[in-house]
């Protein structure tokens, strides 16, 4: 063990020590301490040194809690503002209108209003009366078919019940004439049967010199001989009384008809061809033959009054009752500009007709008229096909087909325009993307353009995109 230090070391260390008081340096504080000014306050121990570092810790704990409530306040913040705006992109998008880029083909050419014209008759009524109707509205009827009758209900009931008899009573003659004419025929048949068995019998008996055999053929041939003169004469008699029978009854009928006929007038089909029972009144003046001299101050005079014929209506005599149309010829009269007129030139083009469901139709150009004072000229087109929704048209939209071009499809109404350019807007997630495209060809209803992929979806209704301020993405 060392020894306690005594004598002048002692001294040293005690001189030591007052020193570094003096100078302000303490034992148990750092350099750093010193040189930022921390000297202890006179009277402060070590101890009071140190226990002031505690204060600065918790001041770091508390920055550290504050720095994570903002973050954690600035992430509820954007997860409410992020949902609040995809609810709100949500209910736009729910507007949205959208179309697929499909692929199809797109007609283009001259839409312009056409005349129809038919080649038609118009069945008039020759008596007054109520009028019946047998076939329905549309329906195809071959010649010599009865399409309606027309009767005086007074007078048909007076002549009906008594053509009504007269004709039962022929048909009940008819069927009896025809059964027993038959059996008379089978009695005749068996009588001359009988006939030659007997004959070939005999001549058995005459070539076997059998004398018995012989007189017993020969008697029985005379018996046959005799029965079938008979069944002859009876069917012949009978054959005359029912047909005498038969020519008054038919009288009777005809005579019954007649007045029938009088009273109850039937229509029929001259030829083939569909039936209408509406008439506007210009069929007489719009056909094949007529319309050919037709002017531009003509075709825009016209005035059709349809008119229809239904079940049990009354009409008048010489008033229309049905037209039969002839549903192999269609013409379209029109009145066109110099520069449409010119479409049509050709000697073949096709036509449609947008308010029907079936398809184009191959037409000729017929006539081609000059130009008029009033501006515009007949033109005349022969169809190669009738659709059934024109039977009772007078006026339709007819569309020219100068043109026809198949890609990507899509409505016109798509389309943006801008820097002169076409773009449609593409659907994305918040917002929308303009996509550039090149429009091949088009009508006023779809185009066909390069720069979208098949399926692709584009809107329909662009003005939404800044009516709802939609994000567009670059």
């Amino acid at each position: 063990m060392r020894g306690a230090r005594t004598g002048p070391d002692q001294e040293n260390v005690v001189n030591s020590r007052r020193r570094r008081k003096a100078r302000g340096t303490v034992p148990g504080r750092t350099r750093l301490e010193v040189l930022r000014g921390g000297a202890p306050e006179p009277g402060e121990s070590e101890a009071s040194g140190v226990a002031g570092e505690r204060p600065r810790g918790r001041q770091h704990v508390r920055s550290f809690v504050l720095g994570v409530a903002v973050l954690m306040l600035g992430t509820i913040s954007l997860a409410v503002w992020s949902l609040h705006r995809g609810t709100v992109i949500s209910a736009v998008e729910r507007r949205f209108e959208c179309a697929q880029a499909t692929w199809g083909m797109v007609e283009e050419g001259v839409e312009f209003d056409g005349i129809i014209v038919r080649d038609e008759r118009v069945y008039a009524s020759p008596i007054a009366g109520k009028v019946g109707l047998l076939v329905r509205e549309g329906d195809r009827v071959r010649a010599g078919a009865v399409v309606a009758e027309v009767a005086k209900d007074e007078a048909r009931q007076q002549v009906e019940p008594a053509l009504v008899s007269a004709r039962e009573e022929l048909a009940r003659l008819d069927a009896y004439a025809r059964s027993r004419l038959e059996e008379l025929k089978k009695q005749v048949a068996s009588c001359r049967l009988e006939v030659e068995n007997e004959k070939r019998a005999l001549d058995r008996a005459r070539a076997s010199h059998d004398a018995t055999a012989e007189g017993k053929h020969q008697a029985a041939l005379v018996r046959a001989e005799s029965e079938l003169a008979a069944a002859t004469e009876r069917l012949e008699r009978e054959t005359k009384s029912l047909e005498a029978k038969g020519r008054a009854l038919a009288a009777k009928v005809e005579e019954r008809e007649a007045a029938y006929r009088y009273a109850v007038c039937q229509l029929r089909a001259e030829a083939p061809g569909l039936v209408s029972f509406e008439t506007d009144g210009l069929e007489h003046v719009l056909t094949p033959s007529a319309v050919q001299d037709v002017t531009p101050e003509g075709i825009r005079s016209l005035v059709a009054s349809p008119v229809r014929v239904g079940d049990g209506v009354e009409v008048a005599q010489g008033e229309p009752v049905f037209r039969l149309v002839d549903n192999f010829r269609l013409l379209v009269l029109a009145v066109l500009s110099d520069e449409d007129a010119a479409a049509v030139a050709s000697t073949r083009v096709r036509v449609r007709f947008p308010s029907t469901s079936d398809g184009s139709f191959a037409a000729r150009l017929v006539s081609a008229g000059k130009p008029s004072a009033s501006g515009g000229r007949v033109v005349l087109l022969e169809v190669s096909g009738f659709p059934g929704e024109l039977c009772n048209v007078r006026r339709a939209r007819v569309k020219l087909v100068t043109r026809t071009t198949s890609g990507l499809t899509i409505p016109r109404r798509a389309l943006v325009r801008s820097h002169d350019e076409d773009g449609v807007y593409v659907p994305v997630n918040l917002g929308v993307v303009v996509k550039r495209v090149e429009v091949v060809a088009g009508d006023k209803d779809t185009v066909v353009v390069r720069g979208l992929k098949e399926g692709q979806r584009v809107l329909t209704n662009p003005s939404i995109v800044h009516e709802a301020r939609v994000t567009i993405w670059r």
